[in-house]
């Protein structure tokens, strides 16, 4: 049982795992995704809310570069006015994603070349030579503009579920090793650690948005497995402490969709949102493309698992909990008997699942799935829980010339 402050994370994830479909048409990132569709998803990049630090891929500063270099009170006013101009409805539920990943609030997963940028600038640009001190000031300082960013946005936009990707990380990619037979692709524990020492940013946070990439990692192969499984243990294990949704952002290429989307509902994720970064032109071929891929195999499959994962809550937690594999090392899934259903056509962009779920398939579930109980939601928990889940259970994202569709778990 999961206490009540947890409870619209469990029914988000006692009956559906919803499946956003956020299409990138081009890599500019001048755009906040989610905007074209009612506002019902908006993403936020380093660009498109506040007066957020970076620097350019030419190493040019922008709002200062470094955390210490923007004015917070300012920062905070150009969020609200933002924030306003791209979501007018205050009271409107969905998802809100603050995609910063430029760098990151811990002096030392700043890696690569992105240590050289922030740890010259620090030491140079602010005159600070005492390694000890440009940390704490670094730290500091990231801390308080993604800790009261999230507190703004929150209390212009309540009735939405706000959270920075790509956390929590993991850091358990590593190319030199991932196809080896000894990689486990579990998360360090050093990782782990610092994952923990971002308790103020979970605190904040009604989400998660981990990040899943498998496009340098061929499709279907057991090293893929264990990287994806793994960040979605550790996300799992971060929300567990927080009662957070968890709702990994994949991104879209050459999809491997049973270890992505199948594995995030296998493990209790609350859904996924597919980012799709191919159609760097908006052409009719590549629409027509992608609307026939979304269709013939990405739509059906979503079905395949919503519908499994509906099934499963109602025949073993009689529709008061949601399945959740009993060992997340074991590659089990949540899909339909293909033996016993079919994908049929349901109106003009629509895929519907119409059959009978055999006895021995949920003897089958039953084997290895366990039910996550929850309790009811009382009060404004009620309220906000019902207005989030019929935005989503009815969502309809039209990109350009391609309509989508959004599938939830959700019964109706």
């Amino acid at each position: 049982s999961v206490g009540k402050q947890g409870l619209v994370i469990t029914l988000f994830f006692s009956f559906f795992v919803l499946l956003l479909l956020l299409l990138s048409m081009s890599d500019t990132k001048s755009a906040a995704f989610g905007m074209e569709w009612e506002g019902r998803v908006a993403i936020f990049y380093e660009d498109t809310l506040g007066l957020y630090p970076y620097f350019t891929a030419q190493d040019h500063p922008v709002n200062g570069g470094l955390p210490q270099h923007t004015s917070l009170d300012i920062h905070l006013q150009r969020v609200e006015g933002d924030l306003m101009a791209s979501l007018p409805q205050a009271g409107a539920p969905g998802l809100g994603v603050l995609r910063w990943q430029e760098w990151a609030p811990q002096w030392n997963r700043n890696r690569g070349i992105k240590t050289k940028d922030y740890h010259s600038a620090l030491c140079c640009i602010n005159l600070c030579y005492d390694l000890i001190s440009c940390q704490v000031d670094f730290e500091a300082a990231a801390q308080s503009i993604m800790m009261e960013t999230l507190r703004e946005v929150k209390r212009l936009r309540p009735q939405r579920l706000w959270g920075i990707a790509p956390y929590p990380n993991c850091y358990n990619f590593d190319s030199t090793q991932i196809a080896l037979a000894n990689y486990t692709g579990r998360c360090p524990a050093a990782e782990m650690a610092l994952n923990d020492e971002l308790m103020w940013l979970w605190k904040r946070s009604g989400a998660l948005y981990p990040a899943l990439s498998l496009e340098k990692l061929p499709e279907g192969t057991k090293g893929a497995w264990l990287y994806a499984t793994n960040r979605i243990r550790e996300a799992l294990r971060v929300a567990a402490l927080y009662n957070l949704v968890i709702m990994p952002v994949l991104y879209m290429y050459q999809i491997d969709l049973v270890n992505t989307i199948g594995e995030s509902a296998a493990m209790g994720a609350s859904g996924v949102i597919i980012w799709e970064k191919s159609l760097a032109v908006k052409t009719q071929k590549s629409c027509s493309e992608f609307s026939s891929y979304v269709r013939q195999v990405l739509g059906p499959y979503a079905v395949n698992v919503t519908t499994a994962a509906r099934l499963c809550g109602v025949s073993l937690c009689q529709g008061r909990g949601r399945c959740v594999r009993k060992k997340p090392e074991d590659p089990t899934y949540l899909h339909l008997p293909s033996a016993h259903f079919m994908l049929l056509p349901n109106g003009a962009e629509g895929v519907r699942a119409t059959g009978e779920l055999p006895t021995a398939y949920i003897d089958r579930w039953k084997k290895d799935f366990r039910c996550q109980w929850f309790e009811a939601l009382e009060g404004a928990a009620a309220d906000q829980e019902s207005g989030v889940v019929s935005v989503l259970h009815h969502l309809h994202l039209k990109i350009n010339c391609i309509t989508y569709i959004g599938y939830s778990f959700l019964k109706g």
